[in-house]
């Protein structure tokens, strides 16, 4: 907690959390690949405004955050819930130099990197394929990576995370109370939301690097032993259909090794969504 917010506390004042430019500029070390960050007080989705300025020249490496998103999404489509000053919700465009189909798996090196911030923040965190970051057993933030190709390759890929930073049970609906969670809760004290992006962007600059130099494996062990399925019945939505099975963790290019339940072999599934999982 910075001086002066433990001031304004002394005197019983809570001061706003604000994220704004300047926040971002004095808690975020310099270096790539992080241009000057774009910040925005509303919008639909912040994913939106990086793809839309993707398509229009922005820069490898630009930032764009918002204070609240109106209609925020998480993976097919679901809505996210993105409030006011309470939460993260940010998305990074990037061009990475890298074939078409490895391209996807920034989705993962973003999982690391997140569970990198929070966990330097304090909070232990693990992590659900392919796209969720949990604490405590229930979800805390989400990964939408989004990516625009043509016959050359990849034009741009942007990484959209919304991460719970600040909200109560009493802000979630009711419906997610039992299933979602914050850092606020797990930690029992407020974070402010510029240092949780500082976090973010310098593990996800770091991540990233090792990822353009050698490929997922080299983040691998940071996923493993934060992996949340990893010997769980799990049951699972992929192409031809649905079913139950055993995860089994995360191969060298990212895939879940996963055994159908009654099937003779581990099988690799590089796409795909967890309905349901045992606890």
């Amino acid at each position: 907690m910075n001086e002066d917010l433990r001031r304004m506390r002394r005197h019983g004042v809570e001061m706003e959390d604000r994220i704004g430019e300047g926040e971002i500029r004095e808690a975020l070390r310099s270096g790539p690949p992080w241009s000057d960050p774009v910040v925005l007080g509303v919008t639909d989705s912040t994913n939106r405004v990086a793809m839309e300025m993707a398509e229009n020249g922005a820069p490898h490496g630009t930032v764009v955050v918002a204070d609240a998103q109106t209609a925020g999404r998480g993976r097919m489509g679901r809505r996210w819930v993105s409030p006011a000053g309470k939460n993260l919700y940010v998305s990074l465009l990037l061009r990475p130099s890298v074939p078409t189909a490895d391209a996807p798996r920034l989705a993962l090196v973003a999982g690391v990197a997140l569970a990198d911030a929070v966990e330097a923040m304090g909070v232990p965190a693990s992590l659900k394929w392919p796209n969720d970051l949990y604490c405590g057993g229930r979800k805390a933030a989400g990964i939408l990576a989004e990516m625009a190709s043509d016959p050359g390759g990849v034009r741009h890929v942007v990484i959209g995370v919304g991460l719970n930073v600040n909200m109560e049970e009493a802000d979630f609906p009711p419906d997610l109370r039992d299933a979602a969670t914050s850092l606020r809760i797990r930690a029992g004290r407020t974070f402010r939301r510029a240092d949780v992006l500082a976090r973010l962007l310098d593990a996800f600059g770091t991540r990233y690097a090792e990822f353009i130099g050698g490929g997922f494996s080299t983040l691998r062990d940071g996923w493993d032993r934060r992996d949340f399925l990893r010997g769980r019945r799990v049951l699972l939505r992929r192409q031809g259909g649905e079913g139950w099975g055993t995860a089994d963790g995360l191969d060298t290019a990212g895939a879940l090794r996963f055994l159908p339940d009654g099937g003779p072999a581990i099988e690799s599934v590089h796409s795909g969504e967890i309905l349901d999982f045992l606890r």
